[in-house]
């Protein structure tokens, strides 16, 4: 994980929002030994579609079962999206160069709070997505693993507001080599300490993850139980 960056030259903030961000229990790129941490409460795939952004030939429509089909469980992005470094020649996932500015390469998938996990738009071919998952008293250890074919780079940042400051949060690598890849712990990006209050819900607003792929088909995000 990627140290701490954040717009704004108020010193206290930058203090306060560093000090409480922390390292916390969990590191991005932390797998489980020999079980998973807890129930499956929600799986989601993120598939690379050919044909759709970065170096496409003749790019195709999306045509999948609809932008608000909430039941669905997946979430198209380009096999090829726009990106500041190649995601296979990156360290810790970290693609924009300066997380302190709202990035404009890759594609978008926004993570808002609710009542329950839905797909509130799939399809982020067009450069965004959105995905709602509960908060409140709700709290889910959250793994990524790169899945299908040997190859493939996938590079995941997380952003999110408070008081419209943007704050970096941190990066990871989701790639496919031909061992088989590990899991890797989201929750510092998700979870304040990575175990404490949502960073996708109030105070903070406007979460979004950042993903840059390079050949990646397929991300399976699962989110367990506490």
């Amino acid at each position: 994980m990627k140290g701490l960056r954040i717009i704004g030259t108020g010193v206290t903030l930058v203090m306060v929002l560093a000090a409480a961000l922390g390292t916390g229990s969990f590191k991005p790129g932390t797998a489980w030994a020999d079980q998973p941490p807890g129930k499956l409460a929600f799986n989601l795939n993120i598939i690379g579609m050919g044909n759709y952004g970065h170096g496409a030939v003749n790019p195709k429509e999306y045509n999948g079962n609809g932008d608000d089909n909430g039941s669905r469980h997946t979430v198209f992005i380009p096999l090829k999206t726009t990106w500041y470094t190649d995601p296979c020649n990156t360290d810790g996932g970290q693609n924009n160069p300066e997380p302190t500015l709202v990035p404009d390469k890759g594609v978008k998938m926004s993570i808002v709070s609710g009542d329950s996990f839905s797909v509130l738009d799939g399809d982020a071919t067009d450069g965004a997505a959105k995905l709602q998952m509960p908060a409140g008293t709700a709290q889910y250890d959250i793994y990524a693993v790169a899945k299908g074919k040997p190859g493939g780079c996938l590079d995941l940042e997380a952003y999110t507001y408070l008081d419209d400051v943007l704050i970096f949060l941190g990066s990871v690598d989701v790639d496919r080599g031909r061992a088989k890849p590990g899991s890797v712990n989201l929750n510092n990006l998700v979870y304040l300490d990575g175990n404490g209050i949502a960073l996708f819900a109030d105070p903070y607003e406007d979460y979004f993850w950042q993903l840059y792929n390079n050949g990646l088909r397929l991300m399976n995000i699962r989110f367990y139980e506490r």
